[in-house]
């Protein structure tokens, strides 16, 4: 089974919407296993409909628990927390959760040893299984909470279970922009990463960084110029920039964003729009052949 990340170095670039219609393109030639993998706001399940077949809560950090049986009041933990998570109330320490940060200082210093750090549930997992033929599977952080880069591993291996079960060709995951947690625990270990850009100088400086992320991890890449239209100076820089690595150069259209708000990919629009989507889905095909 073969692994393609789908990336960019900022958002709204038409990631996600180029992602979703690899997947209608490739379903057709291969099973695939569909993942989103941006934690933080996932999407790619607002355009398709289908069944619920699985929700599991993660675990993706600690915090500080108190037992109020224990704990003498003595203030130690409040001295030694530097994120101010603890305060002491009615002569009881008390946490803040959305302050706590799980780096046990507090329950080091506890003379009673009435503080542990224990697991929380940070984000839900759900595997749909699409009206269009293969799972998606994507994870959501829960307000106030870290570890989206440990929620996308985790989701991660859910995806490799369905795929041994359905003996699935391709995981294509559709990745977090940018160049944080998320995105390395989504490139790695990955085939191939596809980059997305739009012609715009903020879209080329910040997927020069997140490539330069993919060429630490050894990992072969392509570039799909997106919006094509808006700025002849900046296609100009980005054909210089990436050259053979250009799969496809897709033109801007407002089709696009009239077919998204009817929950509809973008490849459903006949034109060159979908010519050239088709162009990248052969060259995968390609690549993982």
């Amino acid at each position: 089974m073969k692994t393609i990340v789908v990336l960019s170095g900022k958002g709204g670039v038409g990631k996600s919407s180029i992602t979703a219609s690899l997947a209608v393109s490739l379903r057709e030639k291969m099973k695939l296993v569909l993942v989103d993998a941006d934690a933080d706001c996932p999407d790619l399940y607002l355009l398709f409909d289908g069944k619920v077949k699985l929700e599991r809560e993660l675990q993706a950090s600690e915090i500080a628990k108190v037992d109020l049986e224990k704990c003498i009041g003595c203030g130690n933990c409040v001295n030694a927390c530097k994120y101010n998570a603890i305060k002491i109330v009615d002569g009881k320490a008390v946490v803040n959760n959305f302050f706590c940060e799980g780096c046990k200082a507090c329950s080091l210093v506890c003379p009673t040893k009435a503080i542990k750090i224990v697991p929380e549930t940070s984000g839900i997992a759900k595997l749909i299984e699409t009206n269009e033929g293969f799972p998606l599977i994507y994870g959501q952080l829960y307000p106030g909470k870290s570890g989206s880069g440990k929620i996308v591993h985790d989701i991660r291996n859910i995806a490799n279970e369905v795929a041994s079960e359905k003996n699935a060709e391709l995981t294509l995951i559709d990745s977090a922009a940018g160049i944080g947690c998320p995105i390395i625990s989504s490139i790695t270990g990955a085939d191939y990463v596809i980059g997305i850009v739009e012609p715009t100088q903020t879209s080329i400086s910040d997927l020069e960084r997140a490539l330069e992320v993919v060429g630490h991890f050894g990992i072969e890449y392509g570039v799909v110029l997106n919006k094509k239209g808006i700025s002849e100076e900046n296609e100009k820089r980005i054909r210089e920039r990436w050259g053979d690595r250009i799969l496809a150069e897709i033109p801007y259209s407002p089709e696009v964003p009239r077919a998204l708000a009817m929950r509809k990919p973008p490849i459903t629009i006949e034109g060159p729009v979908r010519e050239n989507l088709l162009k990248v889905s052969e060259k995968i095909l390609h690549k993982i052949k």
